[in-house]
């Protein structure tokens, strides 16, 4: 694959904000100089992920990945460092050039991700032209849309709403033509082989006469669809049967880690503090068409952790929209000790019978939401009505059994100071004992391991601290620029101890400005980084303010001050054993090692300054 031109690369640094880059996966508030936010990488309930908006670099505490816009993409898109450069420039508009100056030769030997997208990116907009095709077939699919499901031209536009045609090679056709690679094409879920063929020429279109609904990323780029049945759909087709059918999972889509809408939803969500959860895809539009704007569905499945800790980094609190029946109460309760253990506040609004959210929507609107907001149960209040049996709880031992199957959904959890609220209000609603409650949480408290800060990331070597003076004048030499320079001409390189990652980074960084470099947090730490234990520990600390701001002078003088007596020692130590393994009657090498400890000690005591 062609080399990407740091032309390109240093464009894309210097004009792309990391802020920009992980909006899409987590919401970020100021927090003084930095920014914080939950973890996009783990599931969390308090913030410990920081952007530096200055040096463009972020530091997540709980995972201990650190690094920059294009290190960011790499660990949550689980793409190289080409990929990465690839998806930042599509996103944000900056021409891709190569080293070898030509971009077409590039672009014909894209990464298989790359390739995916784009196919999906191709395939959304011919589905959207045949939906809107001067043909009488394709007046019949828009005539289904406005007249027999109600919906919009305008939000058919909007989520760029296609229709499949019954016979249709076309779409393989024109990817042929484009020149994808046979792996995309085969990968990309849109079409199929039986399983005794071989020829890419027999392949299928795995979408046949359906209304096709695009899914996006919460960046908002198609990488899979739904496809809802229509009387046009072929008796042939193998799928004829079944309502909806969704694209398989592929290397850019995993359906238990999307959620249908979540790319327009996140957008609304600080106007309204909460996301509605409803059940299908088509749901979710209806919602969008009467104004509700922050309504996500699930993909055909139960919710799934993964989307909660999605949800919960935007906001804590969602609305569940229940169909009346047994069935959406049961998968709801299903849902509750995932929410309890993601930190994630729920109320659930019950639909009159016979009603799902794209008939309730349709016949009431927005208002009729607002309406139903009078009638929301909170979990604790869900749970027992759901729990409770059909004989009623008139006895304390009833009582009891639900509050003790409630209890079991905070096994684990790790506030335990909510989940304490919350069992006592359990507790009020079922009249029990406050002294039976509190049974239940010491028994809660004594299986739950208290938490423990957030460790930082292990450093190479037998030296795991980070308060080293190596990883202090690691700190100074990348945030203070001015001494970076003073500093590697006054330490001699022996002096720093190469045991550890900060020792190591130090060492080749001085290295480097000998050499002329100029080194600062503008630089492009790739070129001299190894691995990724040495990235977390350089943009780790570009992350973090200086801690010398008041006076690196003095700082860099303590470091340089302890090395100096650090390396000393250890000379020291070794003339010491020396001596003691000398012969005694070895006159000549006991004076020499007498000599050299004395002189040592003349160095020590006169260690240098900046």
């Amino acid at each position: 694959m062609p080399l990407v031109a740091r032309s390109t690369i240093e464009e894309i640094r210097n004009r792309v904000s990391l802020l920009d880059v992980v909006a899409p996966y987590t919401q970020m508030r100021r927090a003084g100089s930095q920014w914080r936010g939950l973890s996009p990488f783990n599931e969390e309930k308090s913030p410990s992920f920081f952007i530096h908006p200055e040096k463009n670099v972020f530091k997540c505490y709980s995972s201990g990945h650190a690094g920059d816009i294009f290190r960011f993409l790499q660990i949550k898109e689980n793409l190289n460092f080409q990929e990465a450069i690839e998806v930042l420039a599509e996103r944000f508009h900056i021409p891709l050039h190569y080293e070898a100056g030509d971009s077409a030769a590039g672009a014909q030997d894209l990464s298989i991700r790359k390739e995916l997208l784009l196919i999906h990116e191709i395939a959304t907009d011919y589905y959207a032209k045949q939906f809107m095709a001067n043909n009488t077939l394709s007046e019949t699919i828009r005539k289904y849309w406005t007249e027999q499901r109600r919906f919009s031209m305008e939000l058919a536009e909007a989520f760029k709403i296609g229709f499949a045609p019954p016979a249709d090679r076309e779409l393989i056709e024109l990817l042929m033509r484009k020149r994808f690679s046979l792996k995309a094409i085969q990968q990309c879920g849109l079409f199929y082989l039986r399983e005794h063929e071989r020829d890419m020429r027999a392949m299928k279109p795995r979408f046949r006469g359906r209304l096709m609904i695009p899914i996006r990323d919460v960046q908002g780029r198609v990488i899979a669809f739904t496809a809802r049945v229509l009387p046009c759909t072929p008796a042939e087709d193998p799928t004829r049967e079944a309502k909806y059918v969704n694209s398989p999972e592929t290397p850019i889509f995993t359906k238990s880690h999307v959620l249908f809408g979540l790319d327009h939803a996140r957008l609304a969500i600080q106007q309204t503090g909460h996301f509605v959860m409803v059940e299908g895809q088509l749901d979710t539009l209806r919602a969008w068409d009467v104004g509700l704007k922050t309504a996500v569905a699930p993909q055909g499945t139960s919710v799934t952790a993964q989307q909660l800790a999605m949800l919960r980094r935007y906001t804590m609190n969602v609305d569940v929209l229940l169909d009346g029946d047994s069935a959406g109460q049961k998968a709801a309760m299903r849902l509750l000790p995932m929410a309890i253990q993601a930190g994630i506040e729920l109320r659930f609004l019950m639909l009159p019978p016979q009603e799902d959210p794209d008939s309730f929507f349709l016949q009431h609107g927005q208002a009729g939401y607002t309406k139903l907001l009078e009638t929301a149960q909170d979990s604790m209040q869900f749970a027992i009505r759901v729990l409770a049996p059909e004989g009623g709880m008139s006895t304390a031992s009833v009582k009891e059994q639900v509050f003790r199957q409630i209890a079991q959904f905070f096994e684990g959890v790790d506030t335990l100071a909510s989940a304490h609220t919350q069992l006592r209000k359990a507790g009020q609603l079922l009249g029990l004992y406050e002294y039976t409650v509190d049974s239940y949480i010491n028994k809660l408290a004594a299986h739950t391991p208290l938490p423990t800060p957030p460790k930082p990331a292990t450093l190479q070597g037998n030296s795991s601290k980070l308060t080293t003076a190596e990883y202090q004048l690691l700190v100074l030499v990348l945030h203070h620029p001015d001494l970076a320079k003073k500093i590697a001409y006054l330490i001699e390189p022996e002096w720093i101890a190469t045991d550890s990652t900060p020792g190591i980074l130090l060492n080749r960084i001085l290295a480097h400005i000998r050499e002329g470099d100029i080194w600062d947090e503008k630089n492009n730490f790739e070129d001299i980084l190894e691995h990724d234990e040495e990235r977390d520990c350089i943009y780790g600390i570009l992350a973090r303010s200086s801690p010398f701001e008041e006076d690196p002078l003095k700082a860099a003088n303590q470091c340089i001050k302890a090395v100096f007596i650090d390396f000393y020692d250890k000379q020291k130590a070794q003339l010491a054993s020396a001596l003691s393994q000398a012969h005694p009657e070895d006159h000549v090498r006991q004076q020499a090692l007498q000599r050299e400890r004395i002189e040592i000690r003349k160095k020590q005591s006169s260690p240098p300054a900046l």
